[in-house]
């Protein structure tokens, strides 16, 4: 009998540690290799499959796997949807560096006005997992475009890393899509158009590190 009690206390504190865990992305400001001269405005929206299909809300953000290799969603620690999140947090990052910026406004095609720069950013994949280790999956595309609506650049960025810090993993993604180099060449205001950067995302997923997460085939997250 204690020895069944004993277990059931593991299971509980394990359930309790996966369930309800949030993750702040809104403070993931990015470093990035080229200040631009003028002012940017910022658009982040949601293109994951799941998240269309209205699978997972918007502010979901990663699974952890709890007792039985259970999966919990992980979800903003904001309550708002990822895309603000990272959305605050490119403007918040521009602004460190001294550039004024903002949020874009609704349904924009071009900048509001001369000077001014575009920055709209498609999140094609962002998961977390995490089970014994932790990972984080992500697949970002970057337009840039000016106040007559040329497109000026376009670029992906595409990686799964390991997790020591949530924030820093954030972080590391977004300037891991301002360093692409049409990206560093446009915000220094050159018109660096790359014809394959502006086909459309491969849909085949991104290759996931190798973490040890341990998840057996039995262990279904149900994100589709």
């Amino acid at each position: 009998m204690p020895r069944f009690v004993c277990f059931a206390i593991i299971c509980l504190m394990l359930t309790g540690c996966a369930y309800g865990r949030k993750v702040d992305y809104a403070h993931s400001f990015p470093s990035m290799p080229n200040v631009p001269p003028q002012s940017v405005e910022v658009r982040v929206s949601d293109a994951r499959p799941y998240v269309v299909s209205g699978n997972k809300k918007g502010t979901f953000v990663g699974l952890v796997r709890g007792s039985y290799y259970i999966p919990y969603d992980v979800n903003t620690r904001s309550g708002r949807p990822l895309a603000s999140d990272l959305q605050a947090a490119l403007i918040g990052g521009f602004e460190r560096k001294g550039v004024a910026a903002r949020v874009a406004d609704v349904g924009a095609k071009a900048a509001s006005k001369p000077g001014v720069l575009l920055l709209d950013v498609s999140i094609q994949e962002w998961k977390s997992e995490a089970a014994i280790g932790e990972i984080l999956t992500y697949s970002l595309r970057a337009e840039l475009i000016d106040q007559t609506g040329q497109q000026l650049a376009v670029a992906h960025a595409r990686g799964s890393d390991r997790i020591y810090d949530y924030t820093q993993a954030g972080r590391n993604a977004l300037a891991s899509l301002l360093a692409q180099p049409t990206v560093v060449q446009a915000l220094g205001g050159d018109v660096v158009i790359d014809t394959a950067q502006g086909e459309p995302v491969q849909s085949e997923p991104v290759r996931k590190a190798a973490a040890e997460l341990f998840i057996p085939r039995f262990g279904r997250d149900g994100v589709y």
